[in-house]
């Protein structure tokens, strides 16, 4: 069986973009399997890449290998970057804060340095393809990470929301949405410890805190306990993001 590559990028779907970082990881691995997160980031949001990245990575086996490219900085001075996160898990992309998820106590990372190893970027546009792409094949045919390039010790960290307790209360606020329209917030599962939620407030509407869609009215906003074990905010049968806008919305939850 050959390589697992997944990849995330915002080229779009529809583009040839896509194809051409596949074609570059098939001239490599004819046997690779390729799998597509998403191309459909929206384009230059670095966040919205690194939540889909944090809610997709941790269900692949480990042996894949993590392609990404949200990269507004393309031909720039920033860095290439092979991240080996603490659970032995590599990303491969752009050092722009994509990876923050991954960039925990025990993470290494080593910049993508052209050379020997890997190729001199035929294009200064579209570093997936000339770069990304040859050093996820090259850690597919065993090469280290460490054989990429040198370590390096400040890997951009994106400033990461987190949810803000008061005593009574969780707060936070809307991040990105998928394709329903659902809201992804900066209040994860883990920061409830376990508490009930008695309602949500989000913006200015007081909203019921439910366990699943069909617990709401067609129409009704609700927050609820999201499958990426993020607190999400939707609107049943609706787009809570045509309602209220994406990034921003102020997020509370009155705890029990």
């Amino acid at each position: 069986m050959g390589p697992l590559f997944t990849l995330l990028t915002d080229f779009g779907a529809g583009s040839g973009y896509p194809a051409q970082v596949k074609a570059v990881l098939l001239a490599a691995h004819a046997d690779a399997r390729l799998v597509d997160v998403s191309h459909e980031v929206p384009a230059y949001d670095v966040l919205a890449g690194a939540l889909l990245l944090e809610a997709c990575v941790p269900w692949f086996p480990r042996e894949a290998i993590h392609l990404a490219v949200v990269d507004p900085g393309v031909g720039t001075a920033r860095r290439g970057l092979c991240v080996v996160d603490p659970e032995g898990r590599r990303l491969v992309g752009p050092d722009n804060g994509l990876f923050t998820p991954f960039l925990g106590d025990g993470a290494r990372a080593f910049e993508l340095a052209p050379g020997d190893a890997l190729p001199r970027p035929r294009s200064a546009t579209f570093h997936g393809r000339d770069l990304f792409a040859p050093a996820a094949a090259l850690l597919a045919a065993g090469r280290g990470p460490e054989r990429l390039g040198p370590p390096v010790a400040d890997p951009v960290r994106l400033a990461w929301p987190s949810a803000q307790r008061c005593p009574d209360c969780l707060r936070g606020e809307t991040l990105a949405a998928d394709h329903f329209g659902n809201l992804v917030t900066s209040i994860r599962e883990e920061d409830l410890g376990g508490a009930a939620v008695a309602h949500a407030q989000v913006g200015e509407e007081r909203v019921r805190f439910v366990r699943t869609f069909g617990e709401a009215a067609p129409g009704e906003l609700v927050a609820y306990v999201g499958s990426g074990g993020r607190v999400e905010v939707a609107i049943r049968e609706g787009s809570a993001a045509a309602r209220l806008g994406i990034r921003g919305v102020p997020v509370r939850l009155a705890l029990a």
